[in-house]
């Protein structure tokens, strides 16, 4: 089975326990959820308003740590089925449980932190439908906490590896109206196409949670595919609902794994001794993040994990290695393009707003270069 590809290994197979086997659907929704059943029901709440056919789609949440107290009710709707997992196997095991479940063209990952706007899955279906390379599709997300802000509009990747949500925080003015190619969508509603995750042997269970969103989305355009913004369809995302701090040491930790895994699996030796300034800065700066907000044993942790995990890491390296369709000059040239609308983004910003890490790191590199991807 494909899903085993991918994963940590030594995990038992989970039991689904609610629900009728789906035939064949178009699109498959996957929510991992951790707790928090009144926000999965909320999340399921939106999608029976969808405007899409629920003959066209079907559910499968996926309940990490199950305990009597911590899973949705019953009874659920027909169209919804349950996977109990007797532990927290995080964000990326989940998903690949749900979709090793599914039949369908498409695969929705939805956090059950999200609430999707009626016609979220219709819009995004039909720009999949009517583009063939395009990998994914991801909309609009608006802050559920305030909906005149912005919680993302992609992700965007520096040449240094450091990854940030486009958008994040900003008044919703309308700057982000026009649809456009962005390397990766927000693990919180992206539409992807079943067959590329197939190709990618789903995500990569290693990450665990955090960053493993960019990380599918490098792997998906190294395999020659692309990624597509479409601002016509909007969602609400709470954000941070488990561990309801976004600089929780927990997220330290993960995050600064995940972006050595990042670089370490996907960047060419090449790229790496080219950008090795930059990782080097981006990395110094981001110790310097940690440490000011105390928590320096975090980063050691993640760092220290990273390198115990090197073997499995360069494994992995070389299966997309061996994968990847475009060369080096092609991968620059993707990194540039993210690196370039994350720096428009920011100067666009208020002075007072824009990001102390992303200032140094402007500051000493300056603005990229051009690296449109059409």
């Amino acid at each position: 089975m494909w899903l085993s590809v991918r994963k940590a290994g030594g995990h038992s197979e989970p039991m689904v326990v609610d629900g009728m086997e789906q035939r064949s659907k178009l699109v498959s929704i996957i929510i991992p959820a951790l707790h928090r059943p009144d926000l999965t029901a909320r999340c399921l709440q939106s999608l029976a308003q969808q405007t899409i056919s629920t003959d066209d789609y079907h559910v499968i949440v996926v309940e990490n740590d199950a305990r009597p107290d911590s899973i949705l009710k019953d009874p659920l709707p027909p169209n919804v089925r349950r996977i109990l997992l007797e532990k927290n196997y995080g964000t990326t095991a989940s998903i690949n449980f749900g979709v090793a479940e599914s039949s369908s063209k498409y695969v929705l990952l939805l956090n059950n932190d999200a609430e999707l706007q009626p016609q979220f899955l219709a819009t995004l279906v039909s720009v999949m439908e009517a583009e063939p390379n395009f990998a994914f599709t991801t909309g609009k997300l608006l802050r559920a906490s305030d909906t005149t802000r912005m919680d993302g509009a992609g992700d965007a990747l520096l040449l240094g590896g450091g990854a940030y949500r486009l958008g994040h925080t900003d008044l919703d003015t309308g700057q982000f109206q026009k649809r456009r190619w962005v390397l990766s969508g927000c693990g919180a509603a992206t539409l992807f196409r079943r067959s590329v995750l197939d190709e990618t042997q789903g995500l990569d269970e290693d990450f665990f949670a955090y960053l493993d969103d960019i990380e599918l989305a490098v792997y998906v355009h190294q395999l020659g595919y692309k990624g597509c913004y479409v601002p016509e369809a909007v969602a609400y995302h709470v954000g941070s609902a488990t561990l309801g701090n976004p600089i929780h040491p927990k997220v330290v930790e993960l995050v600064t794994r995940n972006q050595l895994f990042l670089i370490c699996r996907h960047y060419p030796g090449a790229v790496v001794a080219i950008l090795l300034p930059r990782i080097l800065l981006f990395q110094a700066l981001w110790f310097g993040f940690a440490v000011r907000h105390h928590h320096f044993p975090a980063y050691v942790r993640g760092v220290l994990s990273a390198i115990k995990s090197m073997g499995r890491s360069l494994r992995k390296r070389t299966q997309v290695m061996q994968q990847r369709r475009i060369d080096n000059r092609g991968f620059l040239k993707l990194l540039r393009a993210s690196e370039k609308q994350l720096f428009e983004w920011h100067i666009s910003r208020p002075r007072g707003s824009r990001s102390h890490l992303l200032n140094a790191y402007f500051w000493i590199f300056g603005a990229p270069s051009d690296g449109n991807v059409s």
